[in-house]
Formats: structure tokens, C-alpha cells, sequence
């Protein structure tokens, strides 16, 4: 009997987390941009070689259509002329080795070569990364995410890839992010949240990211994310 009541229990409680998960919004990336190209260290002085005439005309028209210079390494304006992270954290991370730290803060130093490798036995189901935002930050409409260590093709391929991502707006489930097995940039509209630069009387806000699926890695059961940012309004 007893064991008939803990089969029971187990398949109510699948039965509730498969209701839930029906409830949000499941939301597949609405554009795939690109991939990077270059090393960081390449990316970082491309805007100083541009401008020391290095390049041709042709070949800087190409950096510039391309969304990971635009996104995380060029100097010109988006959404982070105003937007602001307060602290991002997560329920794990990997242990540091003597090269490499796995910090949630990874995840948001528009680094493509530095990740967030969260650090449990297993692959990282259940695990999350959280931003917290000040009340008068400019809202957010959209999340990009660089998904595995993209670094190169081979950590990228060595790793788990994240397959599905939970969102929690304030504490509250909020979207499911059905994230592409790929290297690119994927970015995903998200409705509009936060309360905007205009705010009084509010306490800071935060999004939260859990690992609900991953594409499996071909050597290390670890689950990665390069890069988790933000697009938004309010800033112009």
C-alpha cells in the first residue's frame, strides 16, 4: 500500500508540473543573429583598428552587420545606455580551476569566451541564474542569450546545451524560453518587464532563469551559458 501511495504522489506530482508548464507562454527565439567570429581579445580592439584605418571599407561594413560586435563589443548605444544589473547570481557554479572561473557574473560581462557553468552533480536541471534590476531601471522587452560555451566549436560541442529555460518575473513563472541548439546569438521577446526609469516607491525587480531541459554534451555533463542579456525600452 505503501508503495502504491508513493507512485501515487510521484505521477501527481508530474501530472502538476506538466499542467503548470502548459500555463506560461512557451517562447521560441524570434530572430537567430550570428555567431562569433573572432576571439574577445580580436573584438575588443576592433573599434581601435577601424579607426587606425586597418580595414577596408568593405570589410568594416561586415563587423558592423554583425550582431556580436553590435551587441557586445561595439561602443554604439542600446539598451544599456540606461539599463542597469544590480547583481546576478545563481543557485550554483562550477569550481574554479586555476585558469578559469565559472561566476554567474559570466553571464553578463558581454565576454563571449567567459561563461556561467552551473556546478551540481548531473546536468544542471533545476539549476537557475538570477538578475536583479533597480525599480527605476529602463524596462526590459527581450532577452539574448549566447547559448553553451561558444567560445569555440569544440568546449561548444564538450558541454550541455541549455534546451528550455524557465523565466520567473518577480518570483512568479512568467515563460518558458525554447532556446535552438546553436552557436548564434538567439533573441527572444518577452513581453514588457519592469516598472521603468519613472518608478517611486518600488523595490528592485528580478528575472530568474532555471534549467528545465539541456542538449547533452559529448564529453563533460556540464551545462553552460556564455552570454544572458537584455534588450529594452525607456533608454531614448
Amino acid at each position: 500500500m505503501r508503495f502504491c501511495n508513493y507512485i501515487f504522489s510521484l505521477v501527481c506530482i508530474c501530472i502538476s508540473s506538466i499542467a503548470v508548464n502548459a500555463q506560461v507562454p512557451h517562447i521560441k527565439p524570434s530572430r537567430i543573429l550570428d555567431a562569433p567570429l573572432m576571439s574577445y581579445a580580436e573584438y575588443e580592439n576592433l573599434y581601435e583598428d577601424i579607426d587606425s584605418g586597418k580595414y577596408t571599407n568593405e570589410e568594416i561594413a561586415k563587423f558592423e552587420m554583425s550582431s556580436v560586435y553590435k551587441d557586445l563589443y561595439s561602443p554604439a548605444c542600446s539598451w544599456y545606455c540606461g539599463g542597469v544589473i544590480d547583481a546576478v547570481s545563481a543557485s550554483s557554479i562550477l569550481a574554479t580551476t586555476n585558469v578559469f572561473t565559472y561566476n554567474a557574473e559570466n553571464a553578463h560581462d558581454f565576454n563571449h569566451e567567459s561563461v556561467w557553468a552551473e556546478g551540481v552533480d548531473g546536468n544542471g536541471i533545476g539549476e537557475y541564474i538570477i538578475y536583479i534590476f533597480p525599480a527605476t531601471c529602463p524596462r526590459v522587452t527581450g532577452v539574448k542569450i549566447l547559448n553553451g560555451y561558444v567560445k569555440n566549436e569544440s568546449l561548444w560541442k564538450a558541454n550541455n546545451r541549455i534546451k528550455s529555460l524557465k523565466v520567473y518575473y518577480n518570483g512568479e513563472e512568467y515563460a518558458i524560453l525554447e532556446l535552438e541548439d546553436t552557436r548564434c546569438i538567439q533573441f527572444f521577446e518577452i513581453g514588457t518587464v519592469g516598472y521603468g526609469p519613472h518608478t517611486t516607491d518600488k523595490d528592485p525587480w528580478t528575472l530568474k532563469f532555471e534549467i528545465l531541459d539541456v542538449y547533452p554534451g559529448e564529453k563533460y555533463d556540464d551545462t553552460v551559458i556564455s552570454e544572458l542579456y537584455f534588450d529594452g525600452i525607456d533608454v531614448h
